[in-house]
């Protein structure tokens, strides 16, 4: 039977000694290889990525061992996540990692699910969603890419800063999916009850009905520093460790 296993919101920093990155390491190499046919990382990896120049070198211990685990045949795959949206070929290359695209749907021993990483469903937060909107722009991306490494160094640490500030000032209820949202993304996939998504750091399963039919949301918690992840057999069940 496949096993599979979904995780979100790591934010991994560029110091290997962390609890997080400690905590992670150890994840990939236990749990992601006990009879893991595919790993699927659904946003927010990095904490911050301003660039492959700049992040592959930061990050080459994590670089490494998910290279080493998908030349050894465990499938990964990424979705990006609204702290590192900007990982390009180089990265790809680098970890033989999967990019995957959102919303992304996948079926396995009779289970279907959602994968998302969960900011594009904030839609009540309408300041995020038009800088959202601004920053996955080609041409806006292109621009910043141009820009020297000491500049996109200084302007990551200053956004990572107001990202913080910017959680703090809003109430959860703002900062928190939109159930209309939910229902919106649940019909582009109308034979589907799972939805499984990250980013708002509050782990739960929330279940209700749409159009006669019962549908579960899975939130997935950060790591902080204990692992939260998602696996997937004949069932759907929250891990821990």
């Amino acid at each position: 039977m496949e096993k599979v296993i979904i995780t979100a919101d790591i934010h991994l920093l560029a110091d290997d000694k962390h609890p997080i990155n400690q905590n992670f390491y150890k994840f990939l190499k236990t749990d992601a290889c006990d009879e893991v046919t595919k790993l699927y990382l659904i946003g927010d990896l990095f904490e911050v990525w301003i660039g492959d120049d700049i992040n592959l070198p930061a990050y080459k211990t994590v670089i490494k061992i998910l290279k080493d685990l998908t030349d050894s045949g465990l499938k990964i795959y990424l979705q990006y996540g609204n702290r590192d949206f900007l990982m390009g070929d180089a990265f790809w290359q680098a970890t033989g990692i999967t990019k995957l695209t959102e919303p992304t749907l996948i079926q396995l021993n009779g289970i279907e699910a959602i994968l998302v990483h969960g900011d594009s469903l904030c839609t009540d937060d309408i300041d995020y969603q038009r800088m959202r909107k601004w920053f996955r722009s080609s041409i806006i991306q292109w621009l910043f890419l141009k820009l020297p490494q000491k500049t996109r160094i200084k302007i990551g640490e200053k956004m990572r800063q107001q990202s913080q500030q910017h959680s703090s000032n809003k109430t959860d209820a703002i900062m928190n999916v939109n159930q209309q949202a939910v229902a919106e993304l649940f019909k582009q996939f109308p034979d589907c009850n799972n939805l499984i998504h990250g980013h708002t750091h509050q782990p739960k399963l929330h279940t209700f009905r749409l159009n006669k039919h019962t549908k579960h949301r899975w939130v997935l918690g950060d790591w902080s520093p204990k692992a939260e992840y998602i696996v997937i057999t004949d069932k759907i069940e929250f891990k821990t460790s």
